[in-house]
């Protein structure tokens, strides 16, 4: 496939992520770009790990939406039911921020371990550019929690004015699987920008002296 086949396809793919709004077949063309790239990439040791994060993460988050959290429910309130969905969500992209972040100390660590060469371990451009949209996933999804605990303060004992006013709260609501979807495209966008040399280019902290 050459360069224009492969930016019409990471093109459809950003487009795809934010337009559908069907988590399962977005998560599945994330996974299968991650192990198309991990392929391609097999001996940058860097790329096959941060692929591997990303691959076991998002099988785990699909895996337990689909089999563990209820969208609906009988016996628990809908402010139970969306802090449970918003409180999964920010845990999952919790710890995909922390796994990021600890990918190359644990990438060098191994490699010491076996008593090989390290100095080609390092952060990339995009594994910091996903690092920093986990930034906005965990933003959104606080957002999101606290708004549905400020609409259901009646739930809580609270009543009067304030649990009135905050009632009507439905912003974060209304608009958050559109966000996440958008966010979802830029995951893809970067997931592909590992496999181009820029993305794969070294990280520079600005604030090193």
């Amino acid at each position: 496939m050459g360069k224009l086949g492969l930016l019409a396809l990471i093109f459809a793919g950003v487009v795809y992520a934010m337009v559908s709004q069907n988590h399962l077949h977005v998560y599945m063309i994330i996974g299968a770009s991650l192990l198309l790239i991990m392929w391609k990439s097999r001996d940058n040791i860097n790329v096959v790990h941060v692929c591997g994060v990303l691959l076991i993460v998002y099988l785990a988050e699909m895996l337990i939406f689909e089999n563990f959290i209820v969208t609906k429910s009988e016996t628990l309130s809908s402010m139970a039911v969306n802090a449970i969905i918003f409180a999964t969500h920010f845990i999952v992209d919790l710890v995909l921020f922390f796994l990021l972040i600890l990918r190359a100390p644990f990438t060098r660590g191994r490699l010491e371990a076996q008593g090989k060469p390290t100095d080609h371990i390092y952060k990339y451009n995009a594994e910091m550019a996903l690092t920093s949209l986990m930034s906005l996933f965990m933003v959104v999804d606080l957002i999101a929690l606290v708004e549905n605990f400020l609409r259901h303060l009646d739930e809580f004992g609270i009543t009067g004015p304030v649990a009135e006013f905050f009632s009507s709260w439905t912003l974060a609501y209304d608009q958050y699987e559109n966000v996440k979807f958008v966010l979802l495209g830029l995951t893809f966008l970067l997931v592909w920008l590992m496999a181009s040399d820029i993305g794969q280019q070294e990280y520079e902290d600005p604030n090193a002296a």
